[in-house]
C-alpha cells in the first residue's frame, strides 16, 4: 500500500509540471494543451522519483510507521484525475475538428498527448480509489468509523452526578 501511497503522491506533485507549458496559440483550448503536456511531463518526472522514495519508505523500521490520510488523498485524487480525463476529451475533440486549429504544429502528436493525460487521468482515479478502498478497509478492521461510546446527552451524564439541569 505504501508503492500506491508513492504513486498517488507523485501524480499529485506531477501536477506542478502543468505550470511550465506555454500555449503555442491564443486562447482557452491552446492553453489547456499545454496544461495537459505539462502535467504528463511533470508526472514522468515526480512519478518515479516519488516510488523511489516509496520504496525506501518501506523499508521494515523499528516503531510505529506513519501513515498518510488515505480518504483525503484518495479524494483528491479521483477528483484531480476526474478533471484530467474531462479536459483532455475537451482537447481531443478540439483537435479533431476539420480544419486543423491555427497554431497546433502536428494535429496527430497533439491527440495522442491528449489521450495520454486521459489515460493518465483514469490511473489517477483507480489510484484513488485503491486509497479510499484501504482507507474504508482499515478503518472499518480497527473501529475508526463506528462510535466506540455514546455521546452523553444530560449535564448528569457529563459531570456522573445525579443532577440535571
Amino acid at each position: 500500500m505504501t508503492l500506491i501511497r508513492a504513486v498517488a503522491i507523485g501524480f499529485l506533485a506531477g501536477g506542478a509540471g502543468a505550470l511550465i507549458f506555454d500555449p503555442r496559440g491564443e486562447g482557452l483550448d491552446h492553453l489547456r494543451l499545454a496544461m495537459l503536456m505539462g502535467l504528463l511531463v511533470g508526472q514522468l518526472l515526480t512519478v518515479p522519483v516519488s516510488l523511489v522514495g516509496g520504496v525506501v519508505w518501506a523499508r521494515p523500521r523499528k516503531g510505529r510507521s506513519i501513515r498518510p490520510y488515505d480518504f483525503s488523498m484518495g479524494s483528491l485524487l479521483m477528483a484531480l484525475g476526474v478533471l484530467v480525463v474531462i479536459q483532455a476529451q475537451a482537447a481531443v475533440n478540439w483537435l479533431s475538428t476539420e480544419p486543423t486549429p491555427g497554431g497546433v504544429g502536428d494535429p496527430d502528436g497533439e491527440t495522442s498527448i491528449a489521450g495520454l493525460a486521459g489515460l493518465s487521468g483514469c490511473l489517477m482515479v483507480l489510484v484513488g480509489l485503491a486509497l479510499l478502498a484501504n482507507g474504508v478497509w482499515t478503518s472499518t478492521r480497527t473501529g475508526g468509523l463506528r462510535p466506540t461510546e455514546p455521546s452523553p446527552t444530560s449535564f448528569s451524564q457529563v459531570t456522573g452526578t445525579g443532577v440535571s439541569r
